[in-house]
């Protein structure tokens, strides 16, 4: 990982944030953004035909990269508003015959970015990264770099649980602008842009899919080692650690998309109890013999399939204990205040017996996702929802989840793609085929773009298409969960949910028989020691103390374990966030009950069920 020894890195004591925001493809040089930049609200949308982009005076400042309204941004806002203007200043990096990359992280949701007053591109989508070239705009000296942010209360745009113009007793407070690092990098015209990994336990052979910007005459070396950097468990043998690297080197002919692939013998493989990962470095090297681009990556050698009806991690069937994860921290909001943050909270979850995260229509920082590679812990990958079906909906939930999916598709804790949750956005699939058939050719891309893991087209109910069986069933008691999955089991067209909608498990014409079966939304007892019921949410009846607590969750594990279908489970959720209140932590991380009597509760949940 690039460190503090980088003459191009801003010193920390002045940037929050300040690691390399995107672990799986590293460069060298780069200039981090973060930090005080000068900040105006725009709530009468003035901004553009005032000609903000050359404005030279600023209302106020915030703390980049935290959303106005959460505590870190220092920024406090008008909740409604629906447009903003950042402004920064930087010197010119010198960074002599290349072109220089503006990217963000993430910024919510049209984003429109001007360096010293010329329009020089534009993104839509809050979770998508955005990537601006801005060498032609570059002076010496200093520079001005001007980014307008434009969002809406629409459900016509994926925007998962921010409150829009109608809240949900399980919405949030909404996010608006730039919620992810901000960085400069320098490139050649033809750089590297996406990488895809694929493991094959048969031949032992890792493939890898490198895209580039541009098409490419030239050399392609790839170099793979294990990594001397074991976080989260006891290593086996590491005495070959020095000698077990890999070289192949490829010639690329006018090509953009580069595929190749390396034999690794007796492979360490990556798993939640022993999360070995592979150091990769990859040159282009032109026909002159120069050096166009390297970077820096790493891999899980890690395999996950659905075979005879099992979930399977590296050819063994697998037991998922989930826990959903809505991904919302104390000081940032959207934003982890620090690489701390989001290992205290990947820690938790295993400490709280779990192996997996729902990562909650929410799609989350890419160092989490290092993290959870690093410590061993699954993440179940979704996309946030709209609620409006439109033409809209269509087009940007399309373009945004290709685009996630090629952002984090090579990291190996994720295992699984929803594009869908609870048919949001698409809610009449069972009478509307124009609905059914978004929700089917959305599996159908995902299986196109990754063919390395299972897809759930529509995670809750009304299946139609998919690798897995997903339920959300609510229950207070655990024989009451017993009859309902029996009688899903029986019959899959039956209803799951009881509200006045009578959702049923699978849609007319669709047959899950012989699929893996996870209860991906279970438990969601509130508690809080604030005896306020009116003014929170949760499922079921109210715990009258902790005891009363402690005693519904062991009823509900001990209805888990008694169901031998089941290959997983997902329980609601880890932490209380606003006014839900169905944590198991309450939203600044406390436990409500101990830990280890949570541990000893879910871990023991379907250890039976792969013997």
């Amino acid at each position: 990982m690039p460190n503090s020894s980088e003459t191009d890195q801003a010193s920390k004591l002045d940037c929050p944030r300040p690691e390399y925001p995107r672990p799986i493809l590293r460069r060298d040089r780069w200039l981090n953004l973060n930090g005080q930049w000068d900040f105006s609200a725009d709530p009468d949308g003035v901004g553009v035909s005032e000609g903000w982009q050359n404005r030279t005076e600023w209302s106020s400042t915030i703390t980049v990269p935290f959303a106005p309204n959460s505590s870190a941004s220092g920024c406090a806002i008008d909740p409604n508003t629906q447009r903003v203007w950042y402004h920064h200043s930087f010197n010119n990096p010198g960074w002599q015959g290349e072109e220089v990359v503006l990217n963000i992280g993430a910024c919510d949701f049209i984003t429109t970015v001007f360096l010293n007053g010329h329009n020089v591109g534009s993104h839509t989508g809050g979770y998508s990264p955005i990537k601006i070239n801005i060498t032609g705009a570059l002076q010496a000296g200093e520079n001005h770099l001007v980014i307008a942010v434009k969002d809406s209360g629409s459900w016509q745009q994926p925007r998962g649980k921010q409150a829009g113009d109608t809240r949900w007793p399980i919405d949030y407070d909404a996010v608006i602008g730039i919620w992810q690092t901000v960085w400069l990098e320098p490139v050649q015209a033809t750089h590297i842009e996406v990488l895809n990994y694929a493991f094959s336990m048969a031949e032992n052979r890792l493939a890898l899919t490198i895209n580039l910007s541009d098409s490419f005459d030239g050399e392609v070396q790839v170099t793979v080692a294990k990594s001397k950097m074991l976080v989260n468990a006891q290593a086996p043998d590491t005495s070959k650690a020095d000698t077990e690297e890999y070289f192949i080197s490829q010639v690329s002919q006018q090509r953009s998309e580069i595929k190749t692939a390396l034999h690794i013998p007796d492979p360490c493989l990556w798993s939640p109890d022993l999360p070995q990962l592979y150091d990769v470095t990859i040159v282009l090297v032109n026909n002159q013999g120069a050096e166009v681009d390297r970077v820096a990556s790493y891999t899980g050698l890690r395999e996950v399939a659905v075979a005879a009806g099992k979930l399977c991690l590296n050819g063994e069937a697998i037991y998922l204990r989930g826990v959903l994860d809505q991904g919302y921290f104390p000081e940032g909001w959207y934003t982890p205040v620090d690489d701390a943050a989001m290992v205290r909270d990947i820690k938790l979850a295993k400490q709280l017996g779990f192996n997996l995260v729902r990562k909650h229509q929410k799609a989350e920082d890419p160092r989490y996702l290092y993290w959870a590679d690093q410590l061993g812990l699954m993440v179940w990958s979704e996309m946030p929802s709209g609620r409006i079906f439109s033409n809209n909906l269509v087009e940007s939930l399309t373009q945004e989840w290709t685009a996630l999916v090629r952002r984090d598709q090579a990291h190996p804790c994720v295992i699984c793609w929803v594009p869908f949750n609870e048919s949001w956005g698409v809610w009449h699939q069972s009478s509307r085929p124009q609905q059914r058939a978004f929700v089917d050719a959305i599996y159908h891309l995902t299986k196109t773009l990754d063919q390395t893991r299972p897809v759930v087209a529509n995670d809750g109910w009304e299946y139609s298409s998919g690798d897995l069986w997903t339920l959300h069933l609510y229950d207070s008691a655990s024989n009451d969960l017993s009859k309902r999955l029996t009688d899903l089991q029986n019959n899959p067209h039956a209803t799951v949910s009881d509200d006045a909608n009578s959702r049923v498990g699978t849609l007319p014409g669709a047959d899950p028989t012989g699929l893996p079966i996870l209860l991906t939304e279970c438990g969601g007892v509130g508690f809080t020691a604030e005896q306020q019921q009116d003014e929170h949410f949760f499922y079921g009846t109210w715990p009258v103390n902790a005891q009363e607590l402690m005693a519904r969750i062991e009823d509900l594990g001990r209805g888990l374990s008694s169901l031998d279908a089941l290959q997983g489970f997902v329980w609601t959720q880890l932490t209380d966030v606003q006014q839900e209140i169905n944590g198991l932590l309450y939203f600044d991380r406390q436990p409500k009950l101990p830990v280890k009597q949570l541990q000893r509760i879910f871990a023991a949940i379907g250890e039976k069920s792969t013997d």
